[in-house]
């Protein structure tokens, strides 16, 4: 029994030895019969080992030398290989019938930088083939990728290798092809890269055409990530370098990078405006911006040629957010219940399952076991998820477009009420227009008439004021005739009559006061209807001494009145005026002051100059002025109630009327119950005012102790 167990035991071993030999014979070489390579490819997956050369120094002789750290491991499919520093050896065997005709290598998905194939010499050695144009009949010019090779196929089991270099991901599959099966294949090719960038042209141009006709941003956003799409699809099938033919070969190769950031930039902007992440989460749109702004950086980097340092974060980058998206759009079905978005889901499930494959096999994996034409698979699926979404758009287009008529027929709804509410305010404004109207006729009516009154009311004044005028000149005239003759009759009797007769001496000088009151009124009359009326001629101005006038008002007084005014000059009074209008003025002050001081106090006149302007003072030793009426005296006719004294409130008026058109002024310049001091000033003549030192105008403490000096002490040529 034992030895029974024992045989058995021998013949599972003996058996399991040949089995495994068998099967790794069949796995490792590949016999090709005249038929393979014409009807359709025959695939190298399963009969290729792979070597990592991660320092991408060895040579063909280190790999052909057997050296004990080479060591090849075998792939059960396809090349998926990732982003891999270094290099990538492949190594497969092959044998061909004698009568076969040649064969050709086919590098899938040609996105590989550096292809290199080498084939045995015949001399014991390996040589590096050629690379054949993607289009066999392409005699000149040079492939950005090499895709192509033809190979000579012995008999007998040949080794052959193949070195792959790449900053893109290394995803391929290796084909073996005839030259007929090749050319059929490609013809093949040709029209289907021709329907994928037509149909693709053909949904740009519709998606620009509702961009003008809706100006949404998210038609123009999938304008662009069709033609990326299109650009990807034309790489993966080979047609890059006849696409894109007016760029050099290495442009071509590094404008791959750019393309694949662009499309990761594009979609994930589409997608945010198709699933309206701003609308439902500001979390989900910030997200996709953060997603964008990461890829907008790793396209810096593409562009600076650098795209095999960040290929494999864009890859990962792109997974994480197809996973987001979808999560977001199963949060929009399931839970708000929006079913607007069914449709752009069920085209982006299309877009998860087509890039998925993709991604994971440009990150190495191949769950799948995808195998065959790979470029036809990721052109088709390209073209059915571009389809989808574009079906998608459309309903977006659909909607956008009855939101639209919706909202235009809401427009012209509000715009009908507006124009009815319009309506009925013009008609209201209207009503009130006309009544408004009428109203300002009838006031236009009663200021008519208004202004007729007026203007007779005018006509009666200035009628009136011609007629005062020309009697105050009557009067003045009638007046100054009969005072004349009084004075000169006084003047007579003073003469004839005994000059011890105190009575007639009295009367006479009554009379001689009552005179000089009603010749200085007229005076004031007719020079303040001059003023009134701007009638003061301006050739009457001349240069003069303030002292002549002193000298000529004191020689017009009576002799009572003289001894009781001290005129104090002063070397420095020259101004420019109307010698007649400012001796009237400086009269009116001295009347004044004579008129409400007693009979035995005196007043002084005090001519000086301060600052380039002439100073009088006029001192009385009257009752003052009070405060309230202070700002009144100088208006014309106002008199201080109260007063003894007789007058007609004109004095004061004309003599501030005389200074200011002189460019001076009289002002109140100190009043207690002791007495008042008038201040009339006036500027000096401007060389003498250049040149002259200020003559400092007497302090109220200067004028009382001139007061309290008596009449008697009085220097009239002093300066103060």
């Amino acid at each position: 029994m034992s030895q029974y167990h024992s045989t058995r035991s021998h013949l599972i071993i003996a058996l399991s030895i040949l089995f495994i030999c068998f099967v790794v014979q069949t796995a490792w070489g590949l016999s090709l019969k005249s038929a393979d390579g014409i009807k359709g490819a025959v695939s190298l997956s399963g009969h290729l080992a792979v070597l990592n050369d991660r320092s991408g120094a060895l040579a063909v002789e280190d790999i052909v030398s057997g050296q004990s750290n080479i060591k090849f491991v075998t792939v059960p499919s396809m090349l998926t290989q990732g982003y891999q520093k270094g290099a990538i050896w492949v190594r497969f065997s092959l044998s061909a019938p004698k009568d076969s005709s040649q064969w050709l290598l086919q590098i899938e998905r040609p996105l590989i930088e550096h292809v290199t194939l080498y084939a045995p010499d015949g001399a014991g050695h390996f040589a590096a083939v050629p690379p054949s144009r993607f289009h066999l009949e392409a005699e000149d010019g040079v492939d950005a990728y090499s895709a192509v090779f033809r190979i000579s196929i012995p008999s007998t089991p040949t080794d052959y290798y193949v070195r792959l270099q790449s900053s893109t991901s290394i995803t391929t599959s290796l084909n073996i092809w005839q030259r007929p099966g090749y050319e059929k294949y490609i013809k093949v090719n040709d029209w289907i890269i021709g329907v994928v960038v037509g149909s693709i042209l053909a949904m740009i141009f519709a998606n620009l055409l509702y961009y003008f006709w809706l100006r949404e941003n998210l038609f123009i956003i999938y304008a662009a990530l069709l033609l990326v799409s299109g650009l990807i699809s034309v790489y993966h099938m080979g047609y890059s370098s006849e696409v894109l033919i007016f760029l050099e070969p290495a442009v071509v190769r590094r404008s791959w990078g750019v393309i694949v950031c662009l499309y990761s930039i594009f979609m994930m902007l589409f997608l945010e405006k198709l699933f309206e992440f701003r609308h439902h989460s500001i979390l989900a749109w910030r997200v996709s911006q953060g997603v964008t702004l990461l890829n907008v950086a790793a396209l810096i980097f593409a562009l600076a040629g650098h795209y095999g340092d960040v290929g494999f974060f864009v890859s990962r980058l792109q997974q994480i957010s197809l996973i987001f998206v979808a999560l977001f759009a199963l949060y929009l079905l399931i839970l708000r219940r929006d079913y607007q978005y069914l449709l752009s889901a069920v085209a982006f499930l299309s877009v998860i399952c087509l890039l998925s494959v993709m991604q994971l096999q440009y990150t190495g994996f191949n769950p799948l076991r995808i195998d065959g034409s790979l470029a036809r698979l990721l052109a088709a699926g390209t073209l059915v998820h571009l389809v989808l979404l574009s079906a998608a758009v459309a309903k977006r287009a659909q909607l956008a477009e009855r939101n639209l008529s919706k909202e235009k027929d809401r427009v012209i709804v509000m715009a009908r009420l507006a124009e009815q509410e319009l309506t009925i305010k013009v008609q209201e404004r209207t009503a009130e227009l006309a009544k408004s109207n009428a109203l300002l006729k009838e006031e236009m009516d009663r200021r008519h008439l208004l202004e007729m009154k007026l203007r007779q009311s005018l006509a009666s004044v200035n009628d009136a004021l011609a007629r005062k005028q020309d009697f105050i000149a009557l009067v003045s005239h009638e007046f100054r005739a009969p005072l004349a003759v009084i004075a000169a009759t006084a003047d007579n009797l003073s003469f004839s009559v005994d000059k011890d007769t105190s009575n007639v001496g009295l009367s006479i000088a009554k009379i001689r006061r009552a005179i000089k009151r009603m010749s200085i009124l007229i005076e004031n009359i007719l020079v303040g209807e001059k003023l009134t009326a701007g009638q003061i001629s301006p050739s009457a101005i001349e240069a003069f001494d303030l002292n002549e006038i002193l000298h000529n008002v004191r020689t017009g007084m009576d002799d009572g009145s003289a001894r009781r005014v001290c005129f104090i000059s002063s070397e420095n009074a020259v101004v420019n005026g109307n010698r007649n209008l400012l001796e009237i003025a400086l009269q009116n002050l001295i009347q004044n002051a004579l008129k409400y001081s007693a009979d035995d106090c005196p007043v002084i006149v005090a001519v000086s100059s301060n600052e380039g302007r002439a100073i009088i003072d006029v001192t009385d030793n009257g009752s003052g002025i009070s405060i309230k009426d202070r700002d009144l005296i100088f208006q014309k006719y106002y008199r201080v109630a109260g007063q003894k004294a007789s007058g007609s409130g004109l004095g004061l008026y004309i003599s501030r009327e005389i200074a200011r058109q002189h460019g001076g002024d009289l002002a109140l310049a100190a009043s207690d119950p002791g007495g008042s001091t008038f201040r009339l000033s006036l500027p000096l003549e401007r060389a003498r005012a250049d040149s002259s030192i200020s003559d400092r105008p007497m302090s109220p403490g200067e004028v009382q102790e001139r007061l309290s000096a008596g009449p008697g002490n009085f220097d009239t040529d002093s300066n103060g």
